[in-house]
């Protein structure tokens, strides 16, 4: 809704209009007058959005609001580049005294300004006169009729019979036992994306048999909750007909239905319950000891009070046999082969939403059943799902979905929307994620808690809209940490059309595939269609080609953008896109936001030069690139928040030493590969915003630089000398939440290089640690209390030194452990209760490890296990077989014995043996 997107722009216009203003122009009487009105505005438009009031009006004031907001950003950081580049000029004697002559000029840009500031300080004024004349007319007859509709559309019944019926036999059986057992927690909440069938499987168990002698009553809440409504319908269904009702207040009928259902046994499902305050409205009326099932699209419902139970989605078999049970087909047994390979090709496409299965199903229904119509159907998908064939019931499975959007509080919906940037099907790194959100102006630093940062308010939204059900959350594979526990997240294909959709009809922004605007033979390029070249503010091309694509025409026709992203598919390696100097018209778009070109080739592999010109410019990545060289312009861009310099690691990219001038600069990636141009290190000190900073070295970085970054929260450090190691991981500051430290050709043999290191080992920022072609010369580690408290990841490569594993073994957060050409002397043993977090465990190249113990509940949470060229190691430990995490061990490279051994003995019913030339491999399956 257009007042989603309208607290987006205000929260530029407060930050812009209100610090830089008071800032620049001491223009005090103003700044309150404009506080005021953003105050106003900010209200009525959340208003707007709880009431879910949208029109062509409101439409229209939120884009003269946009138009104003970015007005007001590019006149005041044009205005404050220029005063600032003009201040740092002051030097010499004789700069000082041009200063004076430079003065007259300067108090006329500031009138200059100031007059253009009052003027959309006026215009802001008037847009919340005329935004508070809209909101306070009363909705029309007609308005109420279409609310009252869709109402009664979205009206659910206990009495209601589900035809087809598939699967969720167990999630009854187990709701029931939960309702019947007086210890469990008297509410459940079961929850999912909808269409799921979460009051399908509500209904079942409130006709369930063995509750039928329980006081009983259904109501369905929706968006548009009434209390009374919702109370007086439960009364009626648990008190006898002739007990009257009319007449009661709210506070009668809660107290009216907490006596009836006092020492009953009873239960009551609430169906469609979108906010928790309705919960906590409706609990009200309920003794402690009622069975309550709630169904709803968000997880953040009841959450301290009830059990949660989330809907999953169904498996290929299920879908299947719903699919059959809805389109009416019993085929002959010799045809069922064919048409089940199409069915399940349809069930896989629905991706287990049973809504979308009976939609095709139901269109399937209607047609004669032989393959050609299958097939056509299952062609056309995507037709089918979004627009039926014309028939009003077919659009159900975009409106269903369009709820949970419609519900979306104004901050979430831009966040939402922004995800239709990626194309179907993909996993978004959520780090990036939360900076492209923050360098769009969409995490509101309102929102910020003690201690936190926007990439903490980001997270917060992206979990949110995970718990709405809005979008998936991937784990990360390789580790967590207490600050990450989510890599990736993705959405639904049929919740990414609604994405889309609504980008689109939003003017939100605009993605294209490459693949599908290639042109030209032999030399593919790119032609963006006339419908890009209009007015767009986003521009998102996603490419993943076979062939490079020599160019891309169109782009420099194009006026006012603000974002513009080149994203590319799957793996970075192969085809590019390249880009000329030309091939965006920089001078049309001055206020670019964003620019991110990953994977992209340059001409001559440099930066265009008109790049270091967009002073407006908050992020910019070449990552993956061929940029070989950076130009010392780069630090003009005032703004800019964000800088990924990881180009091709191919390339060693070359730098100017000015990095420590870009004052507002809050997150910087380098390449692993870099060279500065005149000075022998980079400097890093002055860039107190700094919040991360990846990958930098000791041969090439000032080191010493990293205790004076205040703000810095991570940081991945590779070190060559044990100067820079005591300075990394003797860090005191208090803000560091994540080290990640990678030790090369150390000489750690000396007493005193050992105690930096353990000293160094209790710093509790350390999470990620690598140590190759070390001399430990002893024992590693010396294990003492407090030790390695947040490391999770530990790996040691070809080291001199003895690897005291007992003493690695009490990290409590360790969840990955590499060793690779290390020195184990006698029996290599996992202790009881030892590695309690360890979940992958790499053993490699190991020439002395002949015998290997595992004790009873040593690696208790062990999922994967790697075995490779440990020649002398005879047999796999029996205490494996106790492990009942284990779903996977991989061996290469080890003797003709140990793998006979292997298959000897039984570690689970499951194994799994797979052969190749050049390696066996056994596999414990999930």
């Amino acid at each position: 809704m257009a007042e989603s997107f309208a607290n987006v722009f205000l929260e530029i216009l407060r930050e812009l209009l209100v610090e830089e203003t008071k800032f620049l122009l001491s223009v005090g009487g103003d700044v309150d007058k404009v506080e005021g009105d953003l105050r106003s505005m900010h209200a009525l438009l959340i208003k707007a959005d709880r009431d879910k009031r949208d029109s062509p009006t409101l439409k229209l004031y939120t884009s003269q609001l946009k138009d104003l907001a970015f007005k007001a950003e590019n006149l005041l950081e044009t205005y404050a580049v220029e005063v600032q580049s003009k201040r740092e000029g002051w030097k010499s004697l004789k700069d000082k005294l041009q200063r004076y002559i430079c003065i007259i000029c300067e108090c006329y840009s500031v009138h200059q300004v100031g007059n253009e500031a009052r003027d959309i300080i006026s215009t802001l004024a008037d847009l919340t006169s005329k935004l508070e004349s809209e909101l306070g007319q009363e909705c029309s007859s007609l308005m109420k009729q279409d609310d009252e509709r869709n109402r009664l559309l979205r009206q659910t019944y206990a009495h209601e019979v589900e035809p087809h019926f598939v699967g969720m036999e167990r999630d009854i059986e187990l709701l029931v036992s939960m309702v019947k057992d007086v210890k469990r927690p008297r509410v459940v909440k079961i929850y999912g994306m909808g269409g799921l069938g979460k009051t399908t499987l509500a209904r079942k168990v409130y006709n369930h048999r063995d509750l039928q002698s329980y006081a009983r009553a259904w109501v369905c809440i929706t968006q548009q909750f009434q209390p009374k409504p919702v109370f007086v319908n439960m009364l009626k269904q648990l008190c006898s007909s002739n007990v009257k009702i009319d007449g009661l207040d709210v506070d009668d009928l809660v107290r009216r239905i907490h006596g009836l259902l006092g020492g009953r046994e009873c239960l009551i499902v609430i169906d469609d319950i979108w906010e928790d305050v309705h919960w906590e409205i409706i609990k009200n009326a309920l003794p402690v000891d009622c069975n309550v099932i709630l169904t709803t699209r968000s997880g953040n419902i009841a959450n301290q009070q009830s059990e949660p139970h989330k809907l999953k989605f169904l498996t290929e078999d299920e879908g299947w046999a719903l699919l059959q049970k809805v389109a009416d087909f019993s085929p002959v047994d010799e045809d069922l082969k064919l048409f089940e390979h199409i069915g399940r090709e349809i069930v896989s496409k629905c991706e287990g939403l049973p809504l979308s299965i009976c939609v095709i199903g139901g269109i399937l229904h209607q047609k004669e059943h032989t393959l050609l119509e299958w097939k056509k159907v299952n062609m056309n998908m995507e037709s089918y799902l979004r627009h039926g064939e014309g028939v009003e019931e077919y659009r159900r499975v975009k409106q269903v979905l369009e709820l949970s959007y419609d519900a979306l509080p104004y901050y979430l919906k831009p966040c939402f929307l922004y995800l239709a940037c990626f194309p179907e099907d993909h996993k978004i790194d959520t780090e990036r994620l939360y900076l492209l959100w923050m360098a769009e102006g969409f995490i509101s630093y309102q929102d910020k808690g003690p201690n936190e940062t926007l990439k903490d308010v980001a997270q917060r939204y992206l979990t949110e809209l995970a718990m709405r059900c809005m979008v998936q959350l991937h784990k990360s594979q390789v580790y967590s940490t207490l600050h990450k526990n989510f890599d990736s997240c993705g959405l639904h294909d049929l919740m990414h059309d609604l994405c889309s959709s609504k980008a689109e009809e939003e003017k939100f922004v605009k993605r294209i595939d490459a693949s599908k605007y290639l042109c030209g033979i032999p030399s593919p390029r790119l032609a963006l269609p006339p419908s890009v070249r209009n007015s767009i503010s986003r521009l998102a091309i996603n490419y993943d080609l076979e062939k490079s694509a020599s160019s891309i025409n169109g782009l420099e026709e194009l006026n006012h953008l603000r974002s513009f992203m080149l994203l590319r598919k799957g793996s970075f390696l192969g085809s590019q896109i390249v880009l000329k100097e030309n091939s965006i018209n920089f001078e049309k778009s001055k206020c670019l936001r964003i620019f991110v070109v990953e994977g992209c080739e340059f001409e001559g592999g440099m930066l265009p030069s008109k790049v270091s010109e967009l002073i407006h410019l908050r992020y910019l990545s070449l990552m993956l690139s061929n940029v070989r060289e950076l130009p010392k312009s780069i630090c003009s861009m005032t703004y800019l928040q964000i800088l990924d310099l990881r180009v091709s690691p191919l390339i060693v990219l070359r730098l100017p030493n000015v990095i420590w001038k870009m004052k507002r600069l809050k997150h910087l990636f380098l390449s692993r590969r870099i060279e500065l141009i005149g000075e022998e290190k980079l400097r890093l000190e002055g860039l107190e915003e700094l919040e991360t900073l990846e990958s930098i070295s000791s041969e090439t970085t000032c080191i010493e630089d990293i205790p004076k970054l205040v703000s810095l929260q991570s940081v991945y450090v590779r070190v060559y000398d044990v100067e820079s190691l005591s300075i990394v991981l003797s860090n005191k500051n208090s803000q560091l939440r994540e080290t990640h430290l990678v030790v090369e050709s150390c000489d750690l043999s000396s007493q005193k290089n050992r105690e930096v290191l353990n000293e160094g080992l209790m710093s509790p920022s350390l999470v990620t640690m690598w140590f190759f072609k070390c001399n430990m010369s002893g024992n590693f580690p010396y294990y003492k209390q407090g030790m390695c408290q947040n490391l999770v990841y530990l790996g040691l490569f070809d080291c001199e030194g003895v690897v005291e594993v007992m003493g690695i073994g009490k990290y409590p957060m360790l969840q990955r452990l590499e060793l690779r050409k290390v020195e184990m002397r006698g029996t290599l043993i996992f202790l009881s209760n030892s590695f309690p977090q360890l979940k992958k465990l790499y053993l490699s190249d190991m020439q002395d490890l002949k015998k290997w113990e595992v004790e009873e509940r040593a690696l208790s949470k062990l999922t994967f296990l790697s075995i490779d060229s440990c020649c002398n190691l005879k047999k796999l430990p029996d205490g494996l077989r106790l492990i009942s995490t284990l779903q996977e061990i991989k061996i290469r490279s080890m003797s003709s014995e140990f793998m006979e051994r292997v298959k000897e003995e039984d570690y689970a019913p499951f194994v799994k043996i797979m052969r190749s030339p050049t390696k066996n491999l056994i596999f414990f399956p999930e």
